[in-house]
């Protein structure tokens, strides 16, 4: 999954730091011309297939990752229920086998585990973590 997250980021980098060098070159070489002077227009077909092509090509290749993300996010059967209340100023937990929590969780080490989440008083905040 980090290398999936790595290969994203360093894909939308390399697009950003070349559509930004771009920009500025743009703007760099038609200020010169002065106020009112439109840059020159051409149609160049071959370029406009390929950089169309290209980020539609590397696109694809990015989309079994997609796959990889899907099963990610779907607990294996073997997995730990625990149902969560989050309140204002605490959380209770609760297992499925009946035993109860508040403000921790302890579970087997190496057994995946699925949280069922419950809010009150909570305002759900996108900035949310999970520590481990």
């Amino acid at each position: 999954m980090d290398h999936l997250f790595f290969f994203l980021l360093a894909v939308a980098a390399f697009f950003t730091v070349g559509i930004l060098h771009r920009i500025l070159y743009f703007a760099i070489r038609y200020a010169a011309l002065g106020p009112g002077t439109a840059a020159p227009s051409a149609r160049r077909p071959p370029l406009e297939i390929a950089w169309t092509r290209h980020p539609l090509g590397l696109t694809m290749v990015m989309l079994p990752g997609r796959q990889r993300v899907l099963q990610g996010s779907r607990p294996p059967d073997n997995a730990l229920h625990i149902y969560v209340v989050a309140k204002q100023w605490m959380s209770k937990l609760q297992h499925m086998e009946g035993r109860r929590e508040i403000n921790e969780l302890h579970h087997p080490l190496g057994r995946p585990i699925q949280l069922t989440h419950d809010l009150e008083d909570v305002i759900p905040a996108s900035n949310c973590r999970v520590s481990g």
